[in-house]
């Protein structure tokens, strides 16, 4: 584990550190969503389809066992930006 320079008490792998990656990662994700549907472009729909698998898998390496309220919010944003995406595409 190596230390946080900026806050020393926090180990940069912890699980706090975990959830926070997964919540940039549904942010992106859905930056990402809102800029392929505003822009209707094939290659802005790859990079947002890539982001929110990105978000999934960051989602899925925090989760711990015990169910994080945090992890549920990210898990529900990510879903109502993958329905976004999807019938954005579904109806081009």
């Amino acid at each position: 584990m190596t230390q946080n320079p900026k806050k020393p008490h926090l180990q940069s792998n912890s699980v706090f550190t975990e959830i926070e990656n997964a919540r940039l990662a549904v942010e992106s994700a859905k930056k990402m969503v809102a800029a392929a549907t505003m822009s209707l472009d094939d290659h802005a729909f790859d990079h947002a389809k890539q982001a929110i698998k990105n978000a999934k898998e960051a989602i899925a390496r925090a989760k711990t066992g015990a169910e994080d309220p945090l992890l549920l919010q990210c898990e529900k944003e990510l879903a109502d930006a993958h329905h976004q995406l999807s019938e954005t595409i579904s109806h081009m």
